[in-house]
C-alpha cells in the first residue's frame, strides 16, 4: 500500500483477499450488491438479446432504413415547432390510407368528454 494513501485499511479483518476480492463478506458469502448487481447484469443481457432478435429484427432493420432513415438523408426533416404542429394537424385532419384504416380504432366518441 502507498505511503501517502488517504486510505488506511486497518483492522484484524482486513486481508490482501478482502482487498481483491471485496465481493464476499467475511463469512465467504456474496455481499447484496454484489447479488443485485449480477441481477441487473442478467436483466440487461436478456433485454439486449430480445432486442436484437425482436425489435430490431432484419424486417424492422429494412423497414427503418427504407423509412426513417431515408427521410433523414434526404433532408425532409421538421424544422421547427410550428412546421411540427402544422404536420400533426394534417395528419389529424386528412389521414393517408393506412392512418385512416386505424384510427377508428383509438378515436373516442366525440361525447366522450361531455358531462
Amino acid at each position: 500500500m502507498a505511503q501517502g494513501s488517504a486510505i488506511h485499511w486497518t483492522g484484524t479483518n482486513i486481508s490482501i483477499d478482502r482487498i481483491l476480492n471485496c465481493a464476499k463478506k467475511m463469512n465467504g458469502q456474496l455481499c447484496k450488491a454484489v447479488i443485485k448487481r449480477d441481477r441487473w447484469v442478467e436483466h440487461l443481457k436478456k433485454k439486449a438479446e430480445h432486442t436484437a432478435k425482436v425489435t430490431y429484427n432484419n424486417e424492422r432493420a429494412t423497414m427503418i432504413l427504407n423509412t426513417t432513415y431515408k427521410t433523414a438523408m434526404e433532408g425532409n426533416l421538421i424544422p421547427d415547432r410550428e412546421a411540427l404542429v402544422t404536420r400533426i394537424g394534417n395528419m389529424i385532419k386528412s389521414p393517408n390510407s393506412n392512418w385512416s384504416e386505424k384510427k377508428p380504432e383509438w378515436e373516442h366518441p366525440r361525447t366522450y368528454f361531455d358531462a
